[in-house]
Parts: C-alpha cells; sequence; structure tokens
C-alpha cells in the first residue's frame, strides 16, 4: 500500500471515529434530558413520612362511592330545606360538582379523607386518593392510596402528583412529638407566592332567609406563602352550618401574596350578615391577624 493511500485510509477512519463520538454524545445528551424531565414530571424525592399505593379499582367503584358522599353532603349541608330534602331523588339525578372533590369518611375499609379527580368523560369521577393518617404519638406516618386505572396515562399523572403532595394534618394531639414533626415540615415547606385569594365563605340560605347570622372566629396555620394548611375553630358563631362553611371556604384561602421566613399561625373573623341587614347575604372574612 502506498504512503498516501495508507494517510487517506487513517483520515477516513479518524473522521468515523469522530461522526460516531458526536451521535453518541448527542444520544446521551438526549438521554440525560429525559431524564431530567422525567425527574421534573416526578416530583419531589421520596420521604420518610409518606408511603404511596397504587389500588386498581374499576371507575364504577369510585363513580359509587363519590355518589354516596356527595348525596351525604346534600342531606347535612344545609343547602336544601325540609321540602326539598323530602323530594331528594336518587343519586342519578346528580352530577359531579367541581366545588365538592374532597369528603371525609370515618369507617370502615373506605376510612380516610378521599378527593376525588373531575371526571374525564361522563358526569361522575373515575379516580381518587384515599389518604390514611397512620401516624402515632411519636411518628408522622401518611398512607395515600391512588384509586384510578393503572393502564391510563391520567393516573399515571396522579401517581406523581400524590407523591409530591403537601403533608396532610395528622390526628394526633397538637402537643405530641408527631404533630411538632408535621408542623415543621410546613411551616418550612417550598412553595410559590401568588396573589392572596380569601373568597366569602356560601351563607347558608336556611339560616340567610330566617335572618340568623354572627361572627365565626378561625384560627389557620399557613406555610410561608400563606397557604392554610390546617383549620381551627377558634370562636363559634352559636349556628354549625356557619362554621362548617366558614371552615370549609378556609381551606382554600391564601392570605398573603408575599413568601414570609416561615410558616405561621393566624387568626381570621368571619361575619355572617343577614340578608334584611345587607343586600348580598354573604359571609365576610375580615382582616387575617397573626
Amino acid at each position: 500500500m502506498s504512503p498516501r493511500l495508507l494517510v487517506m485510509l487513517m483520515i477516513g477512519l479518524s473522521s468515523l471515529q469522530v461522526a460516531a463520538a458526536s451521535k453518541s454524545a448527542a444520544a446521551d445528551k438526549r438521554t440525560a434530558q429525559k431524564h431530567a424531565a422525567e425527574k421534573r414530571v416526578g416530583a419531589k424525592a421520596p420521604t420518610d413520612w409518606l408511603k404511596v399505593e397504587l389500588v386498581g379499582d374499576a371507575d364504577d367503584d369510585v363513580a359509587r362511592l363519590y355518589r354516596e358522599q356527595l348525596l351525604a353532603w346534600y342531606r347535612t349541608s344545609g343547602a336544601m330545606d325540609e321540602r326539598e330534602l323530602a323530594a331528594l331523588p336518587d343519586a342519578d339525578y346528580f352530577a359531579f360538582r367541581p366545588d365538592l372533590t374532597s369528603f371525609s369518611i370515618d369507617s370502615g375499609e373506605s376510612a380516610g379523607q378521599w378527593t376525588f379527580s373531575p371526571p374525564d368523560a361522563g358526569r361522575w369521577p373515575g379516580a381518587a386518593v384515599q389518604v390514611i393518617d397512620r401516624s402515632d404519638a411519636q411518628n408522622y406516618r401518611i398512607l395515600a392510596r391512588v384509586h384510578c386505572d393503572p393502564a391510563a396515562a391520567s393516573c399515571r399523572k396522579l401517581r406523581a402528583e400524590t407523591a409530591a403532595m403537601s403533608p396532610p394534618e395528622p390526628s394526633t394531639r397538637d402537643d405530641s412529638a408527631s404533630y411538632d414533626a408535621w408542623r415543621g415540615l410546613i411551616e418550612t415547606e417550598a412553595c410559590t407566592p401568588a396573589p392572596k385569594q380569601m373568597p366569602a365563605p356560601r351563607y347558608p340560605a336556611s339560616l340567610a332567609r330566617h335572618g340568623d347570622g354572627g361572627r365565626v372566629e378561625l384560627r389557620l396555620l399557613v406555610n410561608p406563602c400563606g397557604e392554610v394548611r390546617a383549620v381551627r375553630l377558634s370562636e363559634s358563631s352559636g349556628y354549625p352550618q356557619l362554621d362548617q362553611s366558614a371552615i370549609t371556604t378556609a381551606w382554600g384561602w391564601r392570605i398573603q401574596s408575599e413568601r414570609q421566613e416561615s410558616g405561621s399561625i393566624v387568626r381570621v373573623p368571619v361575619d355572617f350578615v343577614p340578608p334584611q341587614f345587607e343586600t348580598a347575604p354573604a359571609g365576610r372574612a375580615e382582616r387575617a391577624s397573626r
């Protein structure tokens, strides 16, 4: 082989090696980008307080449970008067309510705090998360059971969101070690500032018509961005329905728009003014105080 031909062959082999290395580097970059994206979607790293389990329930099972809870709410919330309750039809009359997605079940296999996902199609949800408090006096522990179709993309998304959930309040005593551990998580949790939002609670129609009102004072634990993580009734209005309306609404409040160094306890009075004294009957939340 002539020297010139040998040189040309070596140059060709070198070019092939450079192209292969470039192709490999590009593939490695794509893989790294994919893993980074998956890591972002998968949310935060596993925690020592949360265990997530997948339960492959049929959509009908989740829908049936939601209908049962919705009907129970209609019967006990004061949203209907006695005449309407007496004529309450079966569950097929109703449909999913985006403002009523969370229910607490106290006993049986379904015990826990349930949050139902909006339906992908039809009138009833087919997916939900059941949060079970397994904390004791010393340890803060939560089990989250995800009820959905494992083959559905929405189910995988729900599992990832559940793994990134904010720590829910335990049922242990406020002075227990497990409660202190939970409060520490809330007061230091990562969060993003957003505009302040404190919508007025719903004034139950049955009480508004009779001129029944009063003041409810709430004690709230908020995270550094002002999102409510625990609600306590500090002072009752004397009407359980008004108290519950204020408590239910407070769970969705954000009481500040800026981020603080840490979360804290705040007090918020809520006034329910009867319609004969105010043209638009509704609960009214006053300024929060720390």
